[in-house]
C-alpha cells in the first residue's frame, strides 16, 4: 500500500509540470521528479532489505535527500536571466558536495556530522521557504519525513512504524499541496495572481517581489501596499486603477514565466 501511495504521487507531479513547463520553475520540477523516483526506490529497497541484506540501503536512503535539496535550492535561483546557470551550479556544486561522502566511501555514504548538518540546514531552508505560504502544511509534512531519514542516517534509532508514518506523510504532501493550491478564494485578479506566485516560489522570492511592487507604487503616488495576502490601502492617496496595478504586477513577474505574469494558470 505504501508503494502504491508513492506511485500515485506521479499525478500531482504531472500537474506541477503542466502548470510550470513555461516558467522558470521547470528545472525545479524536473529535480522533484528525480527525487520522487529516488524516494520510490527507497520504499522498494526498505521492503526488500529483509530478504536481501546486501542492498546498499544507506546509499538509497541518502540519495533522495540530496535530490530533494537540489529541487528546493533550484527554486531559489528561478528567474530570468540566470535560471540555466543557477541549475548548472546546483548540478556541479550542491549535488557534487552532497555526493562527496559517497565517493569517499566508494559507493557507501561515509557521513560525518558536518555532512549531516549541511544537509539538514539545506532541507530546513527549503521547508522554511514554503512554510508561510498556502503550501506550508505540505512542506512541514515532507520535512518531517526527511528529518526521520536524517536521524536514521546519523545512526539514531527510529522505530519502523515511525519511518513508515514519515514516508506516508511525504507521499501525502504532494497531494495536500495540490489540494491547498486550489483552495484560494481570491476574486480580485491582482490578489489571485500574487497569491499564485507566492505559493509557487515561496518566501524569499515573494519578499523581493513585494518590495519591488511597493517601491514602484510609492514612486507612482499610489495609496496601495502589497501585503502578504494581497493589496491593501495605506494612506489618503488615491488607489490605482485595478488594471494599472495588475499590469505592474505582471511586468515584475515577467522574468519568472508566462503563467505567473499572466495569472492564467489555476493550479500549482
Amino acid at each position: 500500500m505504501l508503494t502504491l501511495l508513492w506511485v500515485t504521487v506521479l499525478y500531482p507531479l504531472l500537474v506541477a509540470w503542466r502548470a510550470n513547463r513555461q516558467t522558470t520553475l521547470r528545472p525545479a520540477v524536473a529535480w522533484a521528479v528525480a527525487a520522487w523516483i529516488s524516494w520510490l526506490a527507497l520504499v522498494l529497497a526498505d521492503q526488500a532489505s529483509s530478504s536481501h541484506p546486501g542492498l546498499p540501503i544507506s546509499l538509497v536512503r541518502y540519495l533522495p535527500l540530496c535530490l530533494t535539496c537540489c529541487a528546493g535550492v533550484s527554486v531559489l535561483g528561478s528567474r530570468r536571466p540566470g535560471v540555466t546557470a543557477w541549475n548548472l551550479v546546483v548540478v556541479g556544486g550542491l549535488l557534487a558536495v552532497l555526493l562527496l561522502p559517497v565517493a569517499h566511501g566508494l559507493g557507501q555514504p561515509r557521513l560525518h556530522p558536518a555532512h549531516l548538518l549541511f544537509l539538514s540546514i539545506a532541507l530546513a531552508v527549503i521547508v522554511l521557504n514554503y512554510l508561510p505560504t498556502r503550501l506550508g502544511l505540505a512542506a512541514a509534512l515532507f520535512g518531517f519525513g526527511c528529518a526521520l531519514q536524517i536521524v536514521r542516517l546519523a545512526g539514531g534509532t527510529v522505530p519502523d512504524w515511525l519511518l513508515v508514518l514519515g514516508s506516508i506523510a511525504q507521499a501525502a504532501a504532494p497531494w495536500l499541496a495540490l489540494l491547498l493550491s486550489c483552495w484560494g478564494a481570491e476574486t480580485d485578479p491582482f490578489d489571485r495572481t500574487w497569491c499564485k506566485f507566492r505559493d509557487r516560489f515561496g518566501l524569499l522570492w515573494s519578499l523581493r517581489v513585494r518590495e519591488q511592487i511597493n517601491r514602484a507604487a510609492d514612486n507612482a503616488g499610489w495609496g496601495m501596499e502589497l501585503g502578504w495576502s494581497g493589496q491593501q490601502g495605506t494612506s489618503a492617496r488615491a488607489l490605482p486603477d485595478p488594471a494599472e496595478a495588475l499590469a505592474l504586477l505582471k511586468a515584475v513577474l515577467r522574468r519568472f514565466g508566462p503563467p505567473e505574469s499572466s495569472g492564467e494558470q489555476k493550479t500549482n
